[in-house]
Order: C-alpha cells, then sequence, then structure tokens
C-alpha cells in the first residue's frame, strides 16, 4: 500500500512481481502454498525506513515548520528566565545540591523519586555553584533534552507514518502547552520523556531481534531510575507487544510466528537480552546504594512512601464510562495504524497507538495521583497521530505506479515515478478532506502559539517568589546551618524537617502515618529562618510557626510581635515567651526600641533564652522581637516609610 500527496509519497512500494534477482545463488522462492496473496505487498525489512522523493513537502511548507519551531525554542529561552518556577524544581536542585554536598539522597536527607537524574546532574550544579542564577541554569539543561525528544518524535513520525506527518507532528508537540511548559522546567521528567521516546523509537525500529530489544530495554531502565512513574508505561509497552505480535499470527502470512524450536529459541533470546537491558541500569543504582548502606533508605524513599497515597481519581462508574468510551476509541486508533504501508510498518505503527491509547486509558482508570507531567511521554506520539490525519491518510497503489530495480544479493527496491506521483496527487479523490485536515492542523497550531504566550512572555518575568527565597536563606543563614521549607524552596541549605510537605505527606500526617514534628524539628536544629505560610503546612506545625517566626518579606524569621496599645508613656510592661533561643533584638517601626529588658537597659541584641522575658518600652508601639541577624542584614517586619533605607526583603 501506498500514498502520493502532493509530489511525495507516505511509503516505498514493494517490488514488481516481475523483478528477478540477477545472483543465481540467491535462495527459491518458497513453494506457491507458502506465497503471500497475489497483488498483497511484500513485507520490507522492519529496520528499512520508507524514501520519498520529496521528504518533506514544499519548501515553503518546510519554512513555515521550521519558523514554528525556531519560535518554540525562542519562547522557551525566554520561558528559562520569565515563566514562574513550579515548586518540584527548588525540590529537584535541593536534592542535586545535597548530591554536591556528599550526602547520599534518602540516607541523609528526604526524597520520594528514583535517583538517576539527580546523580547525573549534580556535576553540573557543582560547576554552576550555589546562587539564584543556578535555578536557571539547571532550566537551560533542558533545553538540549526538549529538542533530543523534537528529533527522536521526527524520526518515529518519518519511519512509521510519513515525512510530512513527522514534520508536523514534531511542530505540534514543540508548541503543545503541556509539553512546552514541563519540559522547560527542571524536572525529572524531562530526561524520563527522552528516554521513553527512545526505548519506543528503538522498539517499534524494526524486527524484535536481541539488540534491539536490549537496547530498548536499557532505555526503559534507565527511565524507570528516574521515575517509577515508568512502571504502568511498561505495563502497557508489554502488553501491546503481545497484542501486535498476536496481530501478526492472526494475519497468517508470517511463518516466523509458527512454533518451531528454532523460533522459540529466538524469541528467549530477544526476551532474555530485553530483560537484561532492563535490568541493568536500576542494579547499577541499587548497587551504588547498597555499597553506601544506604539501599534500604532508597526503598523507603522512593517506593515504600509514595505507595502511601491514597486512592484519587473519578468514581467507579466514572471508570466504567471511561473504559466503555477508551476501548472502542482505541480498536478504531489500532485500525487507523493498521490501514496503510507494509505490515511490519503496520505492525510497529500498531505497537505505539495500542501503548498510547492503553496507558492513557490505565491512567484515568487505575493511577492514584496524576498530574499533568504524567502524560509527558505519550504526548508526542498523539500529536504524530492527529498530524498524520491532518495531513491525509494512506491509500493503496493504482495500477502503472510502481517500478523496481534489482542488483546484486539485494532484493528489488521499488520507486515510484514523479510523473505517476503528480497524476495520481492532481486525480485523487478527497482534496476537501485535506484542506479541511490542513485547516484543522493551522487553527491547532495558532491556539497552542497563544496559550505559549500567555503562559509566558506576556506574562513578564514570574520568577521573583522563588528566587527571592533563595536570595534571602542564602543572606541570612550560614552553609551549616537548617532551614524550614515545604520541599526544598531555599535548595542550598539543610532542611530541618526531613518529610517534602507535598500531597502524599500530607494525606498521610493527616491519617496519622507520618507524625507532625515540625516544631520538634525547628527546636532540635535552631531554625531560625522558615519559609511563609502554605496550604502544605499540617495544623500543628502552622500553629508553631505563626506563633514565633515573623514575615520579613520573602520568608520568616525567629520573633513575636509584642503586644501593645497606643497612647502616652509611662508604657506597660510586655511578657512574652520565647521558644526558640536564640540572638534577638526589640524593633519599632522607626527602628531598634528604647526600654529595659528583663531589668537591663537595651542598647544592643541579646541573648534570650527559652522561657518568659520582660520589656519595659519607653519607645511608642508597635514592637517586634526579632531575630537579630536578621534585623542586621536590613530584614524588617515592618513595611518601608518614604525615605528610610530599612527593607523588608533582600
Amino acid at each position: 500500500h501506498g500514498h502520493s500527496w502532493g509530489n511525495h509519497s507516505w511509503y516505498e512500494y514493494p517490488a514488481s512481481r516481475s523483478a528477478v534477482p540477477t545472483d543465481l545463488s540467491a535462495p527459491s522462492p518458497p513453494p506457491p502454498s507458502e506465497r503471500e496473496p497475489t497483488g498483497a505487498p511484500r513485507e520490507r525489512d522492519p529496520g528499512t525506513t520508507p524514501r520519498e522523493r520529496d521528504p518533506i513537502g514544499t519548501p515553503r511548507e518546510r519554512g513555515v515548520a521550521l519558523a514554528l519551531l525556531g519560535v518554540a525554542v525562542a519562547l522557551r529561552l525566554l520561558g528559562v528566565w520569565e515563566y514562574r518556577f513550579n515548586s518540584d524544581e527548588p525540590q529537584h536542585a535541593h536534592v542535586v545540591w545535597g548530591w554536591t554536598r556528599g550526602l547520599i539522597q534518602y540516607r541523609d536527607f528526604f526524597d520520594n523519586h528514583t535517583p538517576l537524574f539527580h546523580m547525573l546532574w549534580a556535576p553540573l550544579l557543582a560547576a554552576f555553584g550555589e546562587s539564584v542564577r543556578t535555578l536557571f541554569w539547571l532550566r537551560l539543561t533542558m533545553l538540549p533534552l526538549y529538542l533530543a525528544a523534537l528529533a527522536v518524535t521526527w524520526l518515529i513520525g518519518r519511519r512509521l507514518l510519513s515525512p510530512r506527518a513527522a514534520l508536523w507532528g514534531t511542530v505540534l508537540t514543540a508548541l503543545l502547552p503541556p509539553f512546552f511548559v514541563k519540559t522547560l522546567e527542571f524536572r525529572t521528567d524531562v530526561p524520563w520523556t527522552l528516554l521513553w521516546l527512545v526505548a519506543f523509537e528503538v522498539a517499534a525500529g524494526g524486527a524484535p531481534g536481541p539488540a534491539r530489544l536490549f537496547v530498548a530495554g536499557l532505555a526503559v531502565g534507565a527511565a524507570a531510575a528516574v521515575s517509577l512513574k515508568s512502571s504502568l508505561l511498561l505495563a502497557c509497552l508489554l502488553g501491546s507487544a503481545l497484542a501486535a505480535a498476536a496481530w501478526r499470527l492472526a494475519g497468517g502470512n508470517d511463518t516466523s510466528l509458527r512454533p518451531t524450536p528454532r523460533t522459540a529459541g529466538r524469541a528467549l533470546a530477544a526476551a532474555g537480552a530485553g530483560l537484561a537491558g532492563l535490568a541493568a541500569v536500576p542494579a547499577g543504582v541499587a548497587l551504588y546504594f547498597q555499597r553506601h548502606g544506604a539501599l534500604d533508605a532508597l526503598f523507603a524513599g522512593a517506593v515504600r512512601h509514595n505507595l502511601q497515597v491514597s486512592q484519587h481519581g473519578p468514581a467507579p462508574l466514572e471508570r466504567a464510562l471511561i473504559l466503555a468510551v477508551g476501548a472502542p476509541l482505541l480498536i478504531v486508533v489500532a485500525r487507523w495504524s493498521l490501514r496503510a504501508g507494509p505490515p511490519a510498518l503496520a505492525r510497529q505503527r500498531l505497537l505505539l497507538a495500542l501503548t498510547a491509547g492503553s496507558y492513557l486509558i490505565a491512567l484515568e482508570v487505575l493511577w492514584p495521583l496524576i498530574t499533568s507531567q504524567t502524560y509527558l511521554p505519550v504526548e508526542p506520539l498523539l500529536c504524530l497521530f492527529v498530524a498524520a490525519t491532518a495531513v491525509g491518510r494512506p491509500r493503496a497503489l493504482q495500477p502503472g505506479e510502481e517500478s523496481s530495480v534489482a542488483s546484486g544479493r539485494r532484493a528489488a527496491e521499488p520507486v515510484v515515478s514523479a510523473a505517476a506521483a503528480a497524476a495520481a496527487g492532481a486525480s485523487r479523490p478527497g482534496r476537501p478532506r485535506i484542506a479541511w485536515g490542513r485547516a484543522f492542523l493551522a487553527l491547532a497550531l495558532a491556539v497552542e502559539l497563544v496559550i505559549d504566550l500567555l503562559h509566558g512572555p506576556l506574562r513578564g518575568d514570574q520568577t521573583a517568589p522563588t528566587t527571592a527565597i533563595v536570595a534571602a536563606a542564602l543572606q541570612l543563614t550560614a552553609p551549616d546551618e537548617a532551614v524550614f521549607d515545604d520541599k526544598g524552596d531555599a535548595v542550598f541549605r539543610r532542611r530541618a524537617f526531613v518529610p517534602v510537605l507535598e500531597d502524599i505527606t500530607r494525606e498521610a500526617m493527616a491519617e496519622g502515618r507520618i507524625a507532625d514534628t515540625i516544631p520538634e524539628a525547628i527546636l532540635a536544629h535552631h531554625v531560625c529562618v522558615a519559609t511563609l505560610a502554605s496550604r502544605r503546612l499540617p495544623p500543628r506545625g502552622k500553629r508553631f510557626l505563626d506563633a514565633n517566626f515573623l514575615p520579613v518579606g520573602p520568608v520568616r524569621v525567629c520573633g513575636r510581635w509584642l503586644p501593645g496599645a497606643a497612647g502616652q508613656p509611662p508604657y506597660p510592661t510586655v511578657a512574652f515567651q520565647v521558644e526558640i533561643p536564640g540572638r534577638y533584638t526589640i524593633l519599632g517601626s522607626g527602628g531598634p526600641a528604647r526600654g529595659g529588658l528583663d531589668g537591663l537597659e537595651l542598647t544592643a541584641p541579646r541573648d534570650l533564652a527559652a522561657g518568659v522575658h520582660v520589656f519595659a518600652p519607653r519607645s511608642p508601639p508597635p514592637w517586634a522581637l526579632l531575630w537579630a541577624r536578621a534585623a542586621e542584614r536590613g530584614f524588617s517586619p515592618f513595611p518601608p516609610t518614604p525615605g528610610a533605607t530599612r527593607r523588608t526583603g533582600p
């Protein structure tokens, strides 16, 4: 089967039956009972790639597509410096920083992701140094992975669909808002997506021999060492491979799957190679942690902690509806993927179509916690299939549209003449449908571009909330001091409270499976810098932080407001409780407050032990007890007054 569109064809067509090999020593043809049916296309080597005279359409079309890809890259570069930081980004950066300090993930600090990504990026962070700008450099390291993912998307589409579908599928992927935004962020999901795309390209790139399955397994194993979300996708890939093999066997034309000792041996060798590749990287990671006495900590953080997640998602009836709608759609997509091209390519399209479709259904029905990045590895496949539908589907060859050549031991390679292709394109019915497809493609690209613009450049710089926290923590604390934050927001400082305060932890704390020991952790580590109040804080920890910390711009520091009413002096004495011992000062709205503290004149910051203290003021309220280091470095809980130099943040 083949399809001509414009001046190029979708597939390389089968050689003419009249072609005769020039090498008389070549094996004799099979008996008539084993030959393919008359008129059926001879299956090409699944490792080969369709060739076309005009591989990517007209020069104008290529120019538009490349311009859109250039816009996508330019928007990403702007987004690196302007798009808001997701809370996962400082968390990953903090874990990478821990490796640069000689700490072992899980054993010395908490994380709930598999470690390969953080281990590989540690040398880069060490080279960038501990500064706010490092957050942006880390984001920039995602750009090569994004470009590589687009390149692999192009390779998959070019081989299994057509160069034109590959081109526009790649452009759709590049601008797809969820893919565009999540691959811009510094997160494990970016290399995870690339590794899975590589696995798809290798697995669907030819006959499933030992070498191919070993490389595919190696990519999947590395993806699992980056993110445990790989488990569901691997199950879908294996199930889809079995379904594609069953279709191949049911076709009746392929003798390679008949159960003989030879085919069974080849299948076992290929399966063994795939398993060896799959286990290689995770086994290496496990061995490293075992040698450092942290293997149990790895399983506790990366596996057992994540198993605590409560079941989310739709109700049982909604799950049944998803299955009732999704299964027929999956069958439609599977049938569409088999409609054109040599059988080998059709099987490989079927493999990826079933993998993407079953993964989406399984996520909605089975996966307990879904985020937008969970869909990343299959989004390029969906874009390729959408593009293939938009630019026109393959059709069968008309008589006289194929020719062949033969030389040496090679089978005849078919070549479609340019004149026949042009004539077929001119006379081919369905032009209105293709015009609608082009219009849909243009509309989809325009919508994607508008959303990407609204996410980034049109909204201005949104990075300040995150960078201000990092800058304040660096300014207020020494490298050996701990801070309190939700998920590693301070990045370059140790965290006092071990678990990260994300959804799984919050649910476990609400159910009593993880204790809220935030007050004890703060006291044990002498923490005097904490992030601002957030929805992630459990009730007990929130009460302690609210009572013993004051906001000073982007962070909170040890301190509290002292009660006092405006009036004429003499002002009544004020008794207050100190929970966190440290060096404190008392500020008024215009600067240091005047008065006596515990019977002594307050002329300088004072070391205060835990307990009750008494302040006898001689300056008007309001008064704030504040960690002295913050006051000395220009931080204040009071709003700045006109002409004042004191600030409420860095």
